[in-house]
């Protein structure tokens, strides 16, 4: 914890109050977005002040926490000259960074400001006790800064015992704001800058260097120094870089802190004495000392390192180069370097190192490259909520993309002042290109979606492992047990393990078991091969009275499956209801989520969207709040619960139905043999999921009986992969639950009701739409009879063409003869008479009755249409 103060400001304002901060809430501080005003403001000092003097001053600071450079300017070591605007600050950073010296840069005020270059300050932690130590760390950091090439300057603000440093601020909101941290265990030394100080000889530049190394212990607790060294600092690796390099070995002469002296011939000694000396220092490391005069490039300091030895022998002696060179050996990122021009190359290299990563971080989907992620709480997608852990897509964003272009590849930009290269973040002109570069990712693998459950392959192979599975393009969750199944699987051992599966379920109260167990088993296996089958049906769930268990149903398949609960979607009511379905379904849809529960819906079910959904192998839609279109693949299971629930028009040939019946006025108070189904069925998952492979992988090698019999229209896939394998089991088809359905769709008992009265009425007489209104609102009866059957049909025609206001609308009657035209209901059927020639009066409809149960309709004559 550093003990500073603060004050609130501006400067002239000397008045300080303590203020206690570690590192991390330094560098938080330094992080946010700073506030947009004047440069004189809110300002902290380097250390503590003494009781009873709570003032800026000299006098008053008892000690510093905090080594503080201000970055203004630059320094030509050969010439001297100092020239405004310091080098970049991430040139700065690399160079702390590799000495693991815990810093924070930021920018300040005046950063790029009229022509004044860089601006920045540099944070670091140290326990200073007075001035002249302040000095020495100060010009030892310096000093380091140099020898790497970065010529910051030293200023007399850097000395400055109580110092003003003002928090960060921008001077406008489009000003630039930079900041770096670099955090470690490693301590400042400030004795050692103290002692490399004193040591300093300014008429001998050998000694210069030589007291330079003796400032704090490089590489003596991490960073790149310490990494090198602890690798190849060892006598074997030492000894085989000095003989590399003409150094000759005269063998090992004695002892030092336990360890043999290995003595060596420096190349192009006159003496022949082996004046070049391997030995163990104090403090556990290996060094070479060397004796020799100035032909041998070891001499001009008084120890080396492991490290040294690379920077002398392959590098030059240049410090930088040999640091960038092992930095590459440990990264293995390729390096993609930023010059002007070079856009096109720049992006496919991104796309190449996007594709390279292993394992793969980054998909494309659709017209996107997103990644996959976990919610790390409970998230609302348009009012859908998603349980805790569920693994989203997540589409990138041009920051996001950055983050991962970080990770899959090292920028580089060279600098203007040394023409060396340097790392930089990626460029944000790639990025942004990158994210439009839609048909140019060639290589970055395809996501079709995420599978939480493993995934049987069509070779017959189990997939079982985390991470994308490029066979199928999915990515495999993972957080499953372990799945083995055993080499062959007959019927009765699939029939076994369907009776497994059901046994969490057998509390529920079916109304008719076998039938709704088939439906169960339908959906379970649905959940595990969804993100493998195009479409799939809608699973409905009804019950005649609340708390009979519908929505605990569900959570337990999706438990069982998936190992969560499916996102839950509320029924959404008024005019706009079609509109903000699409828009959940896109959301929906855009992060992945692979099961929805249609939670508690009042209303029928049904509409364009959902009947979208069900049916299309791929979604397309506008994304909200952008100009822009997406196609995404659909491979989410559907389900929905609610008391009586129905569904309406074409829905109900998309959905099965499983029916609950407590029996009882208050099904909630009931008592169960498993009070807690959610916690059995997640204790029982490592057996039930083997149990769920099993039945399918023993279907496949039954060689498929039945696959290609009742097939559903739209889900064809689907009926071979789960209905048929339910079938081989005995069980019923899960297709049969749909009778259940037709009855109580309330589209369907409104055509009936609307033939029926039209039939009763005109009989199969061809009419208009038109014709058919004045019919219905005619007056002219000469009986009772036909009255009631011209009441019958205005009722009929307000059900189905009603404009609002209690009249029969034209147009929507048009509609909706259009729309069901042909459709058998109640034994009728809806014709339409087809138009010839130049004709261009109304459509004409009629309604016949249907004949047999084929559907083959017939008139008055008995000839068929």
């Amino acid at each position: 914890m550093m003990q500073l103060s603060r004050s609130k400001g501006p400067a002239s304002n000397t008045a300080l109050e303590p203020w206690a901060v570690d590192f991390a809430g330094l560098a938080a501080a330094c992080q946010r977005t700073p506030r947009v005003g004047r440069k004189d403001g809110s300002y902290f000092v380097r250390g503590p002040f003494s009781d009873g003097y709570p003032s800026r001053a000299d006098a008053h600071i008892i000690e510093a926490d905090l080594l503080v450079l201000d970055g203004d300017s630059t320094l030509d070591r050969e010439t001297g000259e100092v020239t405004p605007g310091a080098p970049h600050p991430m040139l700065t950073h690399e160079v702390l960074r590799d000495l693991d010296i815990r810093h924070i840069i930021y920018s300040s005020w005046s950063h790029q400001q009229d022509g004044k270059g860089n601006r920045y300050r540099v944070a670091i932690p140290a326990a200073i006790p007075d001035h002249k130590a302040l000095s020495a760390c100060v010009e030892w950091t310096i000093d380091r800064l140099h020898h790497a090439g970065v010529g910051l300057a030293d200023v007399k603000e850097n000395h400055a015992w109580s110092q003003a440093w003002y928090f960060p601020r921008k001077a406008t909101q489009e000003a630039e704001y930079l900041v770096y941290v670099h955090d470690t265990e490693e301590v400042f030394d400030v004795g050692a800058c103290v002692e490399w100080k004193a040591s300093q000889d300014p008429a001998t530049p050998a000694a210069l260097e030589a007291a330079a190394l003796a400032g704090p212990k490089r590489g003596a607790g991490g960073g790149l120094f310490g990494q090198y060294n602890a690798r190849h600092g060892n006598p074997d690796a030492m000894l085989e870089a000095l003989r590399r390099n003409g150094y000759q070995s005269r063998g090992p002469s004695g002892t030092l802190n336990g360890e043999p002296v290995f003595r060596l011939l420096a190349p192009g000694s006159d003496s022949g004495a082996a004046g070049v000396a391997l030995y163990k220092a104090r403090d556990g490391r290996w060094l070479v000392a060397s004796h020799h005069g100035a032909h041998d490039p070891l001499s001009q300091a008084p120890s080396n390192d492991a490290f040294d030895l690379f920077r002398i022998f392959e590098h030059g002696g240049d410090q930088r180069k040999a640091l960038n060179a092992w930095r590459r050996t440990l990264d293995p990122r390729p390096t993609i370097q930023v010059v002007g021009g070079a856009l096109p190359g720049n992006v496919a290299a991104a796309a190449k190192a996007l594709a390279a990563s292993q394992p793969p971080a980054v998909f494309q989907r659709g017209q996107t490259l997103c990644r996959v992620a976990h919610l790390q709480k409970t998230g609302d997608v348009h009012g859908c909520a998603i349980p805790k852990g569920t693994a989203t897509i997540v589409t990138l964003q041009r920051a996001g993309l950055m983050v991962e272009l970080g990770k899959a590849a090292k920028w580089e930009r060279k600098s203007a002042e040394t023409q060396e290269w340097y790392e930089v973040d990626p460029c944000p002109k790639v990025t942004a290109a990158m994210l439009e570069a839609v048909g140019h990712w060639s290589g970055v693998p395809s996501l079709l979606g995420i599978s939480e459950a493993p995934i049987l392959r069509d070779d017959g192979t189990l997939h079982a492992q985390a991470g994308y599975d490029p066979a199928t393009r999915l990515y495999v969750e993972g957080r499953f047990p372990g799945v083995t199944l055993p080499e062959r699987i007959t019927l009765d051992d699939a029939q076994r393990a369907a009776a497994h599966l059901l046994q969490p379920f057998l509390e529920f109260p079916f109304v008719e078991s076998r039938l709704d167990h088939a439906v169960v088993l339908a959906y379970l296996l649905t959940l595990a091969q969804r993100p493998q089958l195009p479409t799939a049906p809608l699973f409905c769930v009804s019950a005649t009275t609340p708390g009979t268990g519908k929505g605990l149903l569900v959570e337990a398949c999706n438990l069982l499956v998936r190992g969560r609960d499916a996102a839950l979607m509320p029924a959404i009511q008024g005019t706009s209801a079609e509109e903000e379905t699409r828009k959940r379904i896109t959301a929906l849809l855009l992060q992945g989520v692979a099961s929805i529960n249609l939670d508690n819906w009042t209303r029928p079910i049904g509409g364009e969207s959902m009947n979208a959904l069900l049916t299309t192998g791929e979604w397309s839609d506008r994304v909200l709040g952008r100009s822009e279109t997406v196609s995404l693949p659909a491979r989410l299971t559907l389900a929905a619960t609610g008391n009586n629930l129905s569904v309406r028009g074409d829905m109900t040939r998309r959905s099965l139905l499983i029916q609950l019946d407590a029996g009882v006025e208050r099904p909630e108070l009931r008592t169960f043999k498993e009070p807690n189904l959610a916690g059995l069925v997640l204790r029982q998952r490592g057996d039930s999921l083997p149990a769920l492979f099993a039945i399918l992988k023993g279907y496949r090698q039954a060689q498929r009986p039945g696959q290609h019999e009742r097939l559903l229209g739209r889900f064809e896939p689907w009926s071979m992969a789960v209905a048929a394998p339910l079938r081989w089991l005995g069980y019923p088809d899960p297709t049969d639950s749909q009778a259940r359905l037709r009855e109580a769709d309330p589209e369907a008992e409104r055509l009936e009701l609307f033939l029926a009265s039209w039939f009763d009425l005109r009989g199969a007489t061809w009419t208009t739409a038109a014709e058919l209104i004045q019919e219905a609102e005619s007056g002219d009866d000469f009986s009772a009879a036909r009255k009631d059957k011209r009441a019958a049909l205005t009722e009929a025609l307000l059900e189905v063409a009603n404009d609002g206001r209690g009249r029969i609308n034209r147009k929507a009657l048009g509609w909706y003869l259009r729309h069901f035209e042909g459709r058998i209901a109640g034994g009728l059927r809806l014709m339409k008479k087809d138009r010839h020639g130049a004709q261009k009066h109304a459509h004409q409809y009629r309604v016949v009755e249907v004949a047999d149960s084929t559907g083959t309709a017939t008139g008055t004559d008995g000839i068929p249409f």
